[in-house]
């Protein structure tokens, strides 16, 4: 039987391969140990909150405003929250995300402070078939967290209403955009989520305001006490007013 030799260029290849397989070794012992000292990654839902008013009394006009559309921007209509990190790039988290399509929450959010405003006498979605007066359309553009700055965490909202008289769609009665940025205490989905009721608080607050401040012409209302309170005149804004644009 012939004795195998190994030349001593393959002995050293073999212990090199051996030493590189150890270090190998160690280093996935290492990594593995240290995912288990490390508590796994949780997925969180949110969801904004409905802006609080502390308007009470009755209604600053008799008509009825039906909540028609809200839609938000295609770059953060879907339901996993977005962070800015630069000039043009965007990230998507994927352990946090809204508990419902964001259009869908903030319609909700809107259509519980417009109704809580009382700037009109009643306010309903787009499924009810109650006869409105007017309708309002708004329009999301921006909708995400600002962190292109460390250590300066913003909350972005911003919002585009329109406001139109039922018998003439084509005229636009009032719009207006509000845009908010909110410091944010930490870099966090909680924080973010804070800082999106906060702005949200906010522009409700000078909608609401805008709104109960129109001129309008009043509708006549079925209701005799009311209506002996009210002057009459067509179901439809006027548009004499100085926010519309």
């Amino acid at each position: 039987m012939n004795n195998l030799k190994f030349s001593p260029m393959a002995a050293g290849i073999t212990a090199a391969l051996r030493q590189l397989l150890f270090i190998s070794g160690l280093t996935l012992t290492l990594l593995f140990c240290g995912c288990a000292s490390r508590s796994p990654w949780k997925q969180e839902s949110f969801a904004l909150t409905i802006p609080a008013s502390s308007e009470i009394g009755p209604a600053a006009h008799t008509n009825i405003l039906s909540l028609r559309r809200v839609t938000v921007s295609t770059l953060f209509q879907d339901q996993p929250l977005i962070y800015r990190t630069g000039e043009n790039s965007y990230e998507a988290d994927p352990y946090a995300e809204f508990l419902v399509p964001p259009n869908r929450m903030l319609g909700e959010c809107l259509l519980n402070s417009l109704r809580n405003g009382r700037a009109f006498s009643d306010v309903m979605d787009s499924s009810s078939s109650l006869k409105s007066t007017c309708s309002m359309e708004v329009l999301v553009n921006q909708l995400y967290g600002d962190f292109r700055q460390p250590g300066k965490p913003f909350a972005v909202l911003q919002m585009h209403f329109i406001l139109y008289g039922n018998e003439d769609r084509e005229r636009v009665l009032w719009q207006r955009d509000f845009s908010k940025r909110v410091p944010l205490a930490q870099r966090t989905p909680s924080a973010l989520l804070a800082g999106w009721n906060t702005a949200l608080q906010q522009i409700m607050e000078e909608t609401n305001l805008k709104l109960r401040r129109l001129s309008v012409y009043e509708v006549v209302p079925s209701n005799p006490e009311i209506r002996n309170s009210q002057r009459s005149g067509e179901s439809y804004l006027d548009a004499t007013n100085d926010d519309t644009h």
